[in-house]
């Protein structure tokens, strides 16, 4: 049974119970205990009073040695049931004379005599030794034997007793506990009762009675007050559980109203992806559409020029310059508004080569100081001596200087435009610092918040005033940013601005092999001087317009032309005359340029004449995976057309010098005449 189960009213009786048992039989014992050993002393004394009276009666005979007056003084014990033997011992410690009780046969005296008086308790007998004595000499020791009955019974007589009273005692101490332990355990046991109340039909107004102000009834009151304190949560819980009720429905129904509007979102998600798609369907056609005339206006605008520069009617250049730079102008913006179409569709990819930097940007340089010297600004170039080599997109790297460059002109009158550039370390790699100064009119704090983004230009009467679409700096932000890099502005107004561009000197992205073989970048000597008249260049193209400027543009650098309107007449003329450089158009109809292209390289034949893509479609990586020598976009810069033609004509005649033929001399002003008016917008074609 565990104590611990138990009901307190049963607990309350069993320690009563207990604690009285306990007392009662240490008491009882405590007392029969000190009675006993009382008793024991009494009887010590009793007998050694016995055993000085035998002595002295024996002390006569034992002095003169008369043996049978010594029994006979012995037997005189017979009337002590409780002494088992009597023994007289001379000095020499031998029985002199001795009485032994009638039943018991052998009695166990003691070894050796002890020779003064005194008592002991041996076994279950008392013994006491008594030295006798006649006329003041010692004549021999008596020896007393009782067997301790009389101890034993009273022993047995006073257990029984306390037995009894320990009994009487302990129902007495029952009945008392009985009716006593009610005043502990009758409240704690309606304080239960109320519990299991309150615990079955969780009704908190219950309150438990309260009986008494001491430990129980401090307890009662404790239970009461978190019974009153449980139920005002009670009814706060219920509150809020209605107000959580009423909050639910209304989640619920935004809930619905949400997923109405994430589905309306959805569809407007698809909605405006296919307005975007339609939009990049629209700026491609649209591109190819604006692209193609531009090339006509472009072309035959140069190629008038030309005609009265060599006619001596110098007056009449002027207008054929305005629509030739109101060409390119349009051109620019077209090509800044798909640059930055490709940019948001994720399409615009770098094209990575290593080039020397200080040339590029001196290069650029040269080409801008007409743009910079417009407004009587003075232009100065600060290059670092440790300025090297830089990996990386040269077609975007001069594409955002020239941005730069541009702007820094078009806003400063009077005034210095500087460009620097070095190479510095960071966190182990190299960068490339180029930093744009210019004195021009400065931008606000507020204005340089919106200076990167779209379509958004510092200032509406700025835009008014010096024009622009806002897309050159955003876009040049967005390059600097595809090629691991970042841009920033230090500006205040009246006091110039500052751009400063970083620029990892390794792009990390994968190269796409743009670059032209370097095994063609030289000519023989020869070759650059004369061509024979088996130098032939074919152009495929589609467009009679594109066709008469290439044959007449290419006819003016001493070359032969044949052009071909489609892809299949194109292939069987580049299998008949074998020209030494083949231009091809992509958008044809029947056979577009790709499929060209594979069948021009697929045949054992004709996969050594180079191929120079001249076409609207802008995708030069698929134009080179193909197996294009050079890759240009409508409408062409001529110069650079020219150079592409003098290098792989000659590459070619030099790999294959059995088509060379009788020489005759060609003209070499055509890259003269290009050169004079290349514009800084015609870089996007390289």
């Amino acid at each position: 049974m565990n104590l611990k189960n138990l009901s307190i009213k049963a607990k309350l009786m069993i320690i009563t119970m207990l604690t009285s048992s306990v007392a009662l039989v240490l008491l009882s014992a405590s007392f029969l205990m000190y009675d006993l050993l009382s008793f024991r002393h009494v009887l010590s004394e009793d007998l050694a009073t016995q055993a000085e009276i035998i002595g002295y009666n024996s002390a006569v005979a034992m002095g003169f040695k008369d043996a049978s007056a010594a029994t006979a003084t012995l037997s005189a014990l017979k009337a002590k049931e409780d002494i088992v033997a009597a023994v007289l011992y001379s000095p020499n410690g031998k029985i002199f004379a001795k009485y032994v009780r009638a039943d018991v046969a052998h009695p166990d005296l003691p070894s050796d005599v002890i020779q003064s008086n005194g008592s002991r308790f041996r076994g279950s007998y008392l013994e006491v030794f008594h030295d006798v004595s006649f006329n003041g000499d010692s004549v021999g020791t008596l020896f007393l034997q009782s067997d301790m009955s009389q101890w034993s019974s009273r022993a047995k007589r006073y257990a029984g007793f306390l037995l009894l009273f320990m009994l009487g005692s302990s129902f007495l101490a029952l009945l008392i506990a009985s009716k006593l332990q009610a005043l502990i355990s009758q409240p704690i046991l309606r304080l239960e009762d109320t519990m299991r109340i309150v615990s079955a039909k969780k009704n908190y107004e219950v309150r438990a009675l309260k009986f008494y102000d001491d430990e129980i009834g401090r307890l009662i009151d404790g239970f009461n007050t978190m019974l009153a304190e449980i139920q005002q949560r009670d009814s706060a819980l219920q509150s809020a559980n209605d107000e959580l009720q009423t909050r639910t429905q209304e989640l619920e129904g935004e809930i619905i109203h949400r997923k109405k509007t994430q589905e309306e979102l959805l569809s407007a998600k698809r909605a405006a992806e296919d307005a975007s798609r339609a939009k990049s369907a629209f700026l491609a056609n649209m591109s190819h559409e604006l692209r193609t005339p531009l090339n006509a206006i472009i072309g035959y605008s140069e190629m008038i020029q030309e005609e009265i520069e060599d006619s001596g009617e110098i007056q009449n250049v002027k207008d054929v310059q305005k629509i030739e730079s109101a060409g390119k102008h349009l051109l620019a913006l077209i090509n800044d508004v798909l640059d930055l179409s490709k940019i948001e569709a994720g399409k615009m990819a770098l094209h990575v080569e290593t080039f020397d930097l200080g040339t590029m940007i001196q290069d650029l340089a040269s080409t801008l100081q007409p743009a910079v010297a417009k407004n009587s600004n003075a232009f100065q170039l600060n290059l670092s001596e440790h300025l090297g080599s830089m990996r990386s997109d040269v077609t975007k790297v001069r594409q955002i200087l020239a941005n730069l460059l541009s702007n820094a002109a078009k806003f400063t009158d009077h005034g210095t435009i500087s460009l620097e550039a070095e190479r510095t370390q960071a966190d182990g790699l190299a960068w490339i610092r180029l930093r744009v100064r210019d004195t021009g009119i400065g931008i606000t704090a507020e204005q340089q918040q919106n200076l990167f983004k779209e379509f958004a230009q510092a200032d509406v009467s700025i835009a008014r005033k010096y024009g622009g679409t806002g897309l050159g700096l955003a876009i040049s932000h967005r390059f600097a940013q595809m090629m691991g890099g970042n841009m920033s502005v230090e500006s205040e107004p009246g006091k110039g601005s500052v751009f400063t561009v970083y620029l990892p000197a390794e792009v990390t992205s994968e190269p796409s092999s743009t670059a032209s073989p370097k095994a063609d970048t030289e000519q023989p000597a020869a070759a650059l001087k004369s061509k024979s008249r088996a130098e032939t260049i074919l152009v495929i193209d589609d467009d009679p317009a594109v066709r008469d400027l290439m044959t007449r543009f290419v006819t003016k650098m001493g070359f032969q032309v044949t052009a071909a309107s489609n892809g299949e007449e194109g292939i069987k003329l580049a299998r008949k005359i074998r020209p030494v450089v083949i231009t091809l158009d992509v958008v044809m109809p029947g056979v577009d340029g790709w499929t060209v292209l594979k069948r021009l390289k697929s045949d054992p034949e004709l996969a050594a004449i180079p191929v120079i893509m001249v076409t609207i479609v802008d995708n030069e990586v698929t134009g080179v995976n193909l197996g294009a020598s050079s890759y240009l976009v409508k409408p062409v810069d001529r110069e650079r057309l020219a150079e592409l033609i003098e290098r792989y004509s000659g590459a070619h005649m030099a790999a294959n010098p059995e088509a060379v033929g009788v020489g005759v001399e060609r003209t070499s002003d055509t890259k003269s005449k290009t050169a004079k008016r290349k514009d800084p917008q015609s870089n996007r074609s390289n």
